[in-house]
């Protein structure tokens, strides 16, 4: 009989086994896990037509220049539904190493750029509207303003150019979950004060490794024109403010760094033989422009007519169509303060035939909201002393709003314009906005600028209006009473004087 002695059995193997398994486990693992990327990859680039999978004669290809590695189309292009299905492709793809282009106003909702200065961080929506930049932000500026100068610094060795110094004015960066990180770097180069130099470097960071890749260089000397658009019915408060803050932000002391700006309004007449007062009429509206064009002679400026019900669509596309094809158009109301950042920024960013962009405003609270609130809750009266400051207590960035909008006016063209048949208050810009995402050649840039500030204002909202467009005027209206510590101070302190 044979007994065992259990002490003696070695359950375990020994560490020269344990180390044999995992390699053998590794190597099974990695065989597996390449053969399934390989089928994916495969399948994501056949669906997307590169052709170096397999040979095929079909003229095809949705090349696109943010592709760091895709063979030259030439003057190919898909028509509209073929680029659709590829996209719906592209987006089922777990492995997707390219950019991915919303075509949907619902896809481009989470697809938005967030501003970054060289001491600030613009955040859109759950957190303070600005915030002060540091940790791994400040590394992450500091980075890409070092790799972004390497690379003019190259192109003007490659080109036999020469810059200036050159500092960065602000950054936009967008991340796609698969593809990475995309900037658009906007530098101004060192000299006269008066029309500097500027240059958009386009940049591409990995999420997984390797450098930073230069995607496109633009130049800018302000030469561009920029047609500010905007339609009016009568001279109102808000315009006389607008034509000040103007006067004052854009041909004041920082004229000449605005560029070549044009503002054209689009004055309607009201129908024949209906009376209207006199600082409402026409004629008193005309008098006031030509005003402001004596007060400032270098200003341009221009009005022109159209007959029937006031209509924001209608309104600007008359105004558009004043304009060249290879002009800037920038539609806004005026109830906004802008200033020559802003207006550079819209100049650097705008692309002819490749880019729009829809900024996003920082609408102002009421001020009197402000004032109260502060009288019953001492530590926010420091908040919103300046009304203008960008805090949580004195504004918000209204992400939702698509009214102010830049383009070329070809590009306007090309998706439509806006549609002339809605009525009443809002929904044209929604409209435009999703024509602009779904058009395949077209980016669409949606970012806050600090620069551009909707001035607080009452407003009614007509009881006439369509249900959906009621809705909207009244939760913009409810939105730009106070933030959420203002109102519910008032509310508390109401209820503790009953």
């Amino acid at each position: 009989m044979v007994r065992l002695n259990l002490r003696k059995i070695k359950f375990f193997p020994s560490r020269n086994n344990q180390k044999f398994q995992f390699l053998l486990s590794f190597a099974a693992g990695w065989f597996v896990f390449g053969q399934l990327w390989t089928q994916e990859i495969s399948k994501a680039f056949d669906v997307a037509g590169f052709p170096w999978f397999e040979p095929r004669p079909i003229q095809q290809c949705v090349c696109q220049r943010f592709v760091d590695a895709c063979l030259p189309c030439g003057n190919i292009r898909l028509d509209m539904e073929t680029k659709m299905k590829n996209n719906l492709d592209i987006s089922k793809s777990y492995y997707r190493s390219y950019r991915y282009k919303p075509l949907s106003s619902v896809e481009d909702e989470t697809h938005r750029w967030r501003f970054l200065t060289s001491r600030h961080n613009y955040e859109i929506t759950n957190q303070e509207p600005r915030i002060g930049l540091n940790g791994m932000w400040k590394r992450e500026v500091d980075e890409v303003d070092k790799i972004s100068k390497v690379f003019i610094r190259t192109h003007d060795s490659n080109t036999k150019k020469s810059t200036g110094p050159l500092s960065v004015t602000g950054m936009f960066r967008k991340s796609d979950p698969f593809h990475g990180f995309t900037y658009l770097v906007n530098l101004e180069e060192g000299g006269k004060a008066d029309w500097r130099k500027h240059t958009t470097v386009e940049v591409w960071k990995s999420f997984v490794s390797g450098k930073p890749k230069l995607l496109d260089i633009e130049l800018s000397t302000q030469t561009e024109m920029i047609n500010i658009i905007s339609p009016l019915s009568k001279v109102t408060e808000r315009f006389n403010l607008f034509l000040q803050r103007y006067e004052q932000n854009v041909l004041g002391p920082h004229g000449t760094k605005s560029g070549a700006v044009r503002m054209i309004f689009v004055i309607f007449e009201p129908p024949e033989g209906e009376k209207v007062k006199k600082d409402d009429s026409v004629v008193y509206t005309v008098q006031v422009l030509d005003q402001f064009k004596a007060r400032n002679p270098n200003a341009l400026v221009e009005y022109i007519f159209t007959k029937g019900e006031f209509n924001r669509a209608i309104g600007i596309h008359t105004g558009v169509k004043q304009c060249k094809e290879d002009e800037i158009v920038l539609f806004l109301d005026v109830d906004l303060k802008i200033g020559p950042d802003f207006l550079n920024r819209v100049r650097r960013n705008t692309l002819m035939g490749k880019r729009v962009i829809f900024p996003i405003m920082y609408s102002q609270y009421d001020p009197d909201v402000m004032d109260e609130s502060g009288r019953v809750v001492p530590s926010l009266q420091a908040l919103t002393d300046n009304k203008l400051d960008i805090n949580k207590q004195t504004g918000f960035w209204i992400y939702y709003a698509y009214g102010v909008a830049a383009m070329y006016k070809v590009d306007y063209l090309k998706v439509g314009g806006f549609r002339l048949d809605i009525r009443g208050w809002g929904g044209e810009d929604v409209d435009l906005f999703k024509k602009m995402v779904a058009d395949p050649d077209l980016d669409v840039m949606s970012m806050v600028d600090p620069d551009l500030i909707h001035i607080y204002h009452k407003r009614g909202c007509d009881v006439n209006l369509a249900s959906d467009q009621y809705a909207m005027c009244i939760g913009a209206w409810a939105e730009t009473l106070g933030s959420k510590m203002e109102v519910a101070s008032l509310y508390l302190d109401g209820k503790s004087h009953k």
